[in-house]
């Protein structure tokens, strides 16, 4: 959240936790303190979302950044959101990479190692959202930081794990009966629908939906309800 799409208010309602950009795709010390606050109004709980440092490309496309260039561009970001989460007393929760970082830290050694050495540096105990199976999970729990298990309700996968990359088709779930289907199979029988075809074993602790989708609201309460029905804890 915080990503200038305008639906943040009407999301709320319906989710637990939320990452919030903090100037690296998108996002400013405004922007964070207000989502924090509207976070707050909800009770929802709050992390950060740092990304590489291209607005342009909304974080979505690879940078080839040196290890330092990398560190100070997370240190940076998160030194921005600590600020404000001072600022309007919004205890810390999570931390979540964002777009083209999210996907890779699943195999980059030598990001992941950069990102789980700043997470140590800055939020200790904050809990990290990640890919399982990701090398980003796997070096975070040797290193001793609480990892939270993650699957994307608005995306389909590879067979490896790794999400479906946004240049092609059929990367974003649009259709919401698919979506519920998707999401069931992946909450009840922790079996994860891969693209073409056929499932694989994926077991998770959260659940994410992109704010700037098309149909975000929509979705959401679509799984809100679906969820309740089948009797599952939506927080």
């Amino acid at each position: 959240m915080g990503e200038g799409a305008g639906n943040d208010a009407l999301l709320m309602p319906f989710i637990s936790s939320c990452s919030i950009a903090c100037g690296g795709h998108v996002g400013d010390e405004e922007s964070i303190k207000a989502t924090l606050l509207l976070a707050k109004q909800h009770g929802v709980q709050v992390g950060a979302h740092p990304a590489y440092p291209d607005p342009e490309h909304f974080g979505r496309k690879t940078m080839q950044l040196s290890n330092e260039e990398l560190k100070e561009s997370l240190l940076k970001q998160l030194r921005l959101f600590l600020k404000c989460c001072e600022l309007t007393k919004s205890p810390v929760h999570h931390i979540k990479p964002h777009g083209a970082l999210y996907n890779d830290l699943f195999h980059d050694a030598a990001k992941v190692e950069v990102f789980v050495a700043v997470i140590k540096t800055l939020l200790p105990q904050a809990k990290l959202y990640c890919s399982p199976g990701s090398l980003l999970e796997k070096e975070a729990l040797r290193s001793g930081i609480q990892v939270k298990r993650e699957g994307f309700m608005d995306r389909t996968y590879n067979e490896d794990g790794t999400l479906r990359s946004r240049l092609l088709a059929g990367a974003v779930l649009t259709d919401l009966d698919e979506v519920g289907s998707h999401v069931l199979s992946v909450v009840k029988d922790q079996a994860l629908p891969v693209f073409g075809g056929g499932y694989i074993p994926l077991s998770v602790q959260t659940l994410c939906l992109h704010g700037d989708h098309p149909q975000a609201v929509e979705l959401i309460q679509t799984v809100n309800r679906l969820l309740k029905l089948n009797g599952i804890d939506v927080h």
